[in-house]
């Protein structure tokens, strides 16, 4: 059998397809990595250098996530004190027209309304979480934003405690008594 002989211009044209095949197969890698570099054996400056560049980017990442959960977290005490204040001022209502009304039965009646609001302002500090953290609480509810990657700059916010009204640092309201029977 000859053997099949090429010219120099046949061989040149080889090669350059044979090239043009594997710079097309880097491109479609780094197309469907996304990647410029996929290996250190490509370029191992750049590999080692995006490489930490990522790393960072998913530090960061993290960190941001972290702050928009403690933002979700103070936006969640920010309505339930709106609310909780809207409850104290239809409280004081309540004690208002009491104080205005000399009978016993009107002043029982009150009573028992001021005395239903504050359990409702006690299970609204209590509803007002958001994933597992109450910042209308108290102990054990504090909560650490942390700012960099270091922990160097930080904020802690303590909580405070709304399930009982009668609490001296919280809201200091106590039930009131009902007395004697009304006529």
């Amino acid at each position: 059998m000859p053997d099949i002989v090429l010219s120099s211009a046949v061989r040149d044209n080889l090669l350059s397809l044979k090239q043009t095949a594997d710079l097309q197969s880097v491109t479609q890698t780094r197309l469907a990595t996304g990647l410029k570099v996929n290996t250190a054996l490509d370029n191992p400056n750049s590999f080692f250098t995006a490489h930490s560049l990522n790393d960072r980017a998913s530090d960061l990442t993290n960190l941001l996530d972290n702050m928009g959960q403690a933002v979700q977290t103070i936006r969640a005490a920010d309505q339930g004190v709106s609310s909780i204040t809207k409850l104290v001022e239809s409280a004081k209502a309540i004690a208002n027209q009491a104080l205005q009304t000399s009978s016993e039965y009107e002043r029982k009646q009150f009573t028992a309304q001021y005395n239903d609001i504050l359990e409702q302002i006690e299970d609204m500090a209590r509803d007002s979480s958001y994933k597992g953290k109450n910042l209308l609480a108290g102990a054990g509810n504090e909560l650490e934003v942390i700012f960099n990657e270091d922990s160097t700059s930080n904020l802690t916010v303590d909580p405070v405690d709304f399930t009982d009204t009668t609490l001296d640092d919280g809201l200091n309201l106590d039930d009131l008594d009902q007395g004697g029977t009304g006529t």
